[in-house]
């Protein structure tokens, strides 16, 4: 759990964009598992038309958790305009202030916090904070990131794409040259074939035969 809290963090949880970076070969072109209409970036996970209405419910949730933990300090705040006010409830991407998407990913900014220290003691607002984070984890990986995953998983599967078949394509997407030591890698554009093998179970061997034509 606190890896995948570091991951949220430095914006590196295993997107479609993330996995590009070690398979690009095999998930050149590939786009969003659930709108299938833009790449799927880290930012773009949590601004999904497909996740607009659970990540816009997780954000109503949080704030009336929030409300309900700072109350149990303090019953005599009548006003919360000022909290609600703040731009972290916003759900979309926005490079200049922080949002919803930062919350996620486990920034409290400090707007918050001096607005909730106003209101009660430096050590409760601490408690409520970290309660708040937990909440948003938990609803997060259980409500869009693990049914996300798992269909990718089932549409990977749908392609006969397993985790052997991946660590398999690792293994033949580069070849040692002839002419230097094991260390020298030549890498190669034509992947037509290995693809055709993970895919549809097609013989391996035309990708060697490819790269000799």
């Amino acid at each position: 759990m606190k890896a995948q809290k570091v991951h949220l963090l430095i914006e590196e949880i295993p997107t479609i964009e993330q996995m590009k970076k070690s398979l690009l070969d095999l998930y050149d072109g590939w786009m969003c598992p659930i709108c299938g209409l833009y790449d799927e970036t880290f930012n773009h996970v949590w601004t999904c038309s497909g996740h607009y209405d659970i990540i816009n419910n997780i954000r109503d949730k949080t704030i009336n958790h929030l409300l309900t933990w700072i109350l149990e300090y303090n019953d005599n705040i009548q006003d919360f305009n000022n909290l609600l006010a703040l731009d972290i409830w916003d759900i979309s991407y926005d490079p200049d202030v922080f949002t919803f998407i930062d919350l996620i990913k486990g920034i409290i900014p400090m707007s918050l916090s001096e607005l909730l220290n106003s209101w009660t003691t430096k050590k409760n607002v601490v408690e409520v904070l970290i309660q708040m984070r937990q909440f948003i984890f938990n609803e997060i990986f259980e409500n869009v990131w693990i049914p996300r995953c798992s269909h990718l998983k089932e549409f990977e599967r749908s392609l006969g794409l397993t985790k052997k078949k991946k660590l398999e394509f690792k293994s033949v997407r580069s070849l040692p040259s002839n002419n230097s030591s094991n260390i020298n890698i030549i890498h190669y554009d034509s992947l037509d074939s290995v693809r055709n093998y993970i895919y549809f179970g097609k013989n391996i061997i035309e990708f060697y035969t490819n790269l000799a034509s």
